[in-house]
This record gives C-alpha cells, sequence and structure tokens, in this order.
C-alpha cells in the first residue's frame, strides 16, 4: 500500500494554479515517501515555501532551501527522508549575469522578468533577479541555461549580453530606507511592530514561528531587549539595521533605523 501526503490543506489556496502547484509539491512528497528517493521542486514563492515546509515537517521528512543567493525569496526545496544527506548543488541551480550591450543603458527588474516570461518560461523555473554593479544576476534551473545563452538577446529595447556568473555574484547593496519609530520600549516584539507596521500580536507570532533572526541568530523570545547596529531579518518581510534611539517627552522611546523590505520576487 502507496503511502500518501494529506491532501487536506489544499484547501488553503484558493486560486486553482496556486492549489495545482500545492497538489504538484504533494506529487513530490508522495515519491519520496513511497520510492525513498530525494525529489526537487521547482522554484516557490515564500509563502509556498512556509506551507511546504509545514507540510514536510508534519511528514517527518528531511529538506533544503536552496535559491542560488543568500536569503534567497524564492527558492528550490530538496525533499528526502529523514536521514538523509542533502547538498546545496543538488538543487541545480545556476546563476546568469545579464548586461545591456550599451554600456550607458540601465535595465529594470520588470524588463528582464518581461522578457523572460516573454520567451515562454514560467515564473517557477526563475528565481530571484537581483541587482549588480555591471548588470543583475537571475537564478535559473540549470536546464534551460543553454536556451537562454543561444536565444536570450533583448529586453524590451535593449540588446543583451547574457553569460553564466562563474564566481561570487557582485550584488549591489540595498541602500534601505530610513525612518523613526517611537514604541513604549525596546523589546523585540514592539521594534519589530513598529517597524513593519503589523500589531505586537502578530510580531509575537512571527517570533514563535522562528522568522525572526538578530545578527544571523534565531530570536525566539518577544521581550528581548533590541540594541543599536542590531540587523533583525523578518523571513518574508524583510530586514531591519537599528541606528540609535532616543527618549521622547511623552517617556516613549523613538529608534532611527532602516529598513530593507522584502521583495518577495
Amino acid at each position: 500500500m502507496n503511502d500518501s501526503a494529506d491532501r487536506s490543506g489544499l484547501g488553503y489556496w484558493h486560486e486553482k494554479e496556486v492549489r495545482l502547484e500545492a497538489a504538484h509539491l504533494l506529487d513530490l512528497v508522495d515519491a519520496v515517501l513511497n520510492e525513498a528517493s530525494k525529489q526537487v521542486t521547482l522554484f516557490i514563492s515564500f509563502a509556498m515555501r512556509e506551507w511546504a515546509e509545514a507540510v514536510l515537517r508534519k511528514e517527518h521528512l528531511a529538506f533544503m532551501a536552496e535559491g542560488g543567493f543568500q536569503e534567497a525569496e524564492r527558492v528550490r526545496l530538496i525533499i528526502a527522508p529523514w536521514g538523509k544527506i542533502l547538498d546545496s548543488a543538488e538543487a541545480n541551480i545556476s546563476l546568469l549575469w545579464v548586461r545591456p550591450t550599451d554600456p550607458h543603458a540601465q535595465l529594470e527588474h520588470r524588463q528582464i522578468l518581461g522578457s523572460l516570461m516573454g520567451l515562454g518560461f514560467r515564473r517557477d523555473v526563475l528565481g530571484d533577479i537581483q541587482a549588480g554593479q555591471k548588470g543583475h544576476y537571475i537564478a535559473t534551473t540549470a536546464e534551460i541555461v543553454p536556451f537562454l545563452l543561444d536565444h536570450w538577446t533583448q529586453a524590451g529595447r535593449e540588446r543583451l549580453k547574457v553569460s553564466l556568473c562563474g564566481d561570487t555574484p557582485e550584488v549591489s547593496p540595498d541602500s534601505g530606507e530610513k525612518c523613526r519609530i517611537t514604541v513604549h520600549s525596546s523589546r523585540l516584539d514592539a521594534v519589530i511592530a513598529g517597524a513593519f507596521g503589523v500589531s505586537r500580536t502578530v510580531a509575537q507570532e512571527w517570533i514563535t514561528q522562528g522568522k525572526l533572526r538578530r545578527d544571523g541568530v534565531v530570536v525566539s523570545k518577544a521581550d528581548v531587549e533590541v540594541q543599536p547596529n542590531d540587523m533583525i531579518s523578518c523571513r518574508g518581510q524583510g530586514r531591519i539595521k537599528l541606528l540609535k534611539w532616543s527618549q521622547t517627552r511623552k517617556e516613549r522611546i523613538a529608534w532611527q533605523l532602516v529598513i530593507f523590505r522584502s521583495q518577495r520576487r
């Protein structure tokens, strides 16, 4: 008798196309359960990743997310029976470097994505698109790279040069958005709620779900006091860099910070 993942969770997705994507993911889970073989998803969104990881934990399967970039938002999941060793190379992701032939021209994210979709590619074979100093870097499934190298020659009105990225991509740092928030205390949940414009209840849920990291380390307590120069990331929302704080006349705390918002591409 074949094992099958619980499909009741498909009702979480209301759009038909997304529900079909989730159903295909469950097919991969079934293959791992019944064949004890590793499977790899196509690129999935942040929301689908959260849903999928909950399913995989329930089924007691091993998994690894890989997107080609550090803290990538669109990733491929490598899925395997519990105890199997996973290697990020198994995600079979390639990075392409694309730049306009005109050195004075500038490409935009929408131009690049639009041109790739115009070639007939679905979004699920494409990962993040990140700006660099001299062009853009695009994560793709390795299978489509030969076609792109031969046929992807234009984005909008701009002619392109496309090549494989053999080294670490020189991604441009995000300058972020400077802002000021006022909070009752410097607790993590209060600062996160103020920075991302959500309630403290939502912020506490994010912390409970393990979405918050301070300087790369997961923080599990909402009452942790934040400090100047802390870098706090919230999966799916973005990152904040805390600069300095001051006391207001009404005895609240004003924080100066920089927000690097998630693009969810």
